[in-house]
């Protein structure tokens, strides 16, 4: 894949992390302002609710915050030249695969073996 299709296809995953982001940060809004002041999780009936929907909200702003800075690196790689390729065994990461997660970092063989 040519440098200037990877940074397009980079480009546009950023701007699609960034408007999650922008969804994760509103639903934290939203959590904070429904708790208000409130902190006595255990005899509300919404704090569990309250307090399941801020973490699962907060877990993804890490992972979204983790994949901005993974698409970073992936232009690190584009500029020296090793975006594209396995950084485990050197084969080359399919087209397709790197239009679905251009961050990608490794073969499809690589990662099935490492999930074993």
């Amino acid at each position: 894949m040519d440098a200037e299709t990877a940074r397009a296809l980079m480009a546009r995953r950023r701007d699609d992390i960034r408007g999650r982001l922008d969804e994760v940060d509103r639903r934290l809004a939203a959590v904070r302002e429904a708790r208000g002041d409130w902190t006595d999780e255990e005899h509300d009936p919404e704090g569990f609710a309250l307090t399941h929907e801020w973490s699962q909200a907060e877990g993804a702003r890490v992972r979204l915050g983790a994949t901005l800075r993974e698409l970073e690196r992936a232009g690190d790689r584009v500029s020296e030249g090793s975006y594209g390729r396995c950084a485990v065994c050197d084969a080359e990461i399919p087209t397709a695969q790197l239009e679905l997660q251009p961050e990608r970092t490794a073969c499809v063989a690589c990662v099935d073996r490492r999930r074993r």
